[in-house]
């Protein structure tokens, strides 16, 4: 679900410097909340994992189940 971004000094299991905005995201639950700025901390970049959790499950395929036998 999405939630107002935020950023933190420091970055919990984060490899990068990057800005949260989904609270399903295992990085952004990794920073406790005293630890949340509120914004996106420019020049940071958003999180790779918020990004893909807000992608609609219909926009991944599984690529076993596209191999049918013949």
């Amino acid at each position: 679900m999405r939630i107002p971004p935020f950023y933190s000094p420091l970055r919990g299991i984060a490899l990068d410097e990057v800005w949260h905005d989904n609270d399903e995201c295992t990085v952004a639950r990794s920073i406790a909340p005293a630890d949340r700025i509120a914004g996106v901390g420019a020049p940071r970049k958003r999180c790779p994992y918020c990004a893909v959790l807000d992608r609609p499950a219909t926009a991944f395929t599984c690529p076993v189940a596209s191999k049918q036998p013949k």
